[in-house]
């Protein structure tokens, strides 16, 4: 006689899940170990300190003092990477970085800022908009094209001309 097994399987976590949960199930620890206990800190960066500040200034690192009693992380230091010129325009805007940080984070996370002087890595570069073909870019596409019975590939063919010809990338702007 066979026995019948009436334990049922594990249920598999295959599916699709967030972009947010994977970030944080991948980088999450890395980030946890140089003290961001929230990414929302590097995501929002921009907004709190400003696009222009963001530009030469990024955090690194929050660093925070020896636990001692059950209380969460408080009396942080953020330790700010800053193009060598502007440490000093950092150093007048530590009251108000340390408020809005604070303000992100609920409590008082932050009570300090340190300053490593530093070149930063490029920001990504702005992707290029998509500009429409005309319609007269269209039909100049569909001459060259050859017979093609098929009028939804003659068309999609004819577009895909249209637009390569139409979007050719914008010439370099001299420094």
């Amino acid at each position: 006689m066979s026995q019948i097994n009436d334990k049922k399987s594990p249920r598999r976590g295959y599916g699709l899940k967030p972009l947010a949960v994977m970030l944080d199930q991948a980088a999450g620890k890395s980030l946890r170990k140089r003290g961001f206990i929230e990414m929302s800190l590097l995501q929002n960066w921009p907004e709190i300190v400003g696009v222009s500040m963001a530009s030469w200034c990024q955090p690194e690192e929050i660093r925070f003092p020896r636990q001692t009693g059950s209380g969460g992380r408080r009396d942080g230091k953020l330790v700010l990477r800053v193009s060598s010129g502007r440490a000093l325009e950092i150093q007048h805007q530590t009251p108000l970085i340390i408020a809005k940080v604070n303000q992100l984070f609920g409590y008082q996370a932050i009570t300090g800022i340190a300053i490593r002087q530093g070149v930063l890595p490029p920001p990504p570069s702005p992707r290029r908009k998509f500009i429409p073909p005309s319609s007269a870019a269209t039909k100049d596409a569909e001459k060259s094209l050859p017979d093609i019975s098929d009028t939804r590939l003659r068309q999609a063919l004819a577009g895909l001309g249209a637009a390569i010809t139409t979007n050719t990338p914008a010439p370099k702007k001299s420094r």
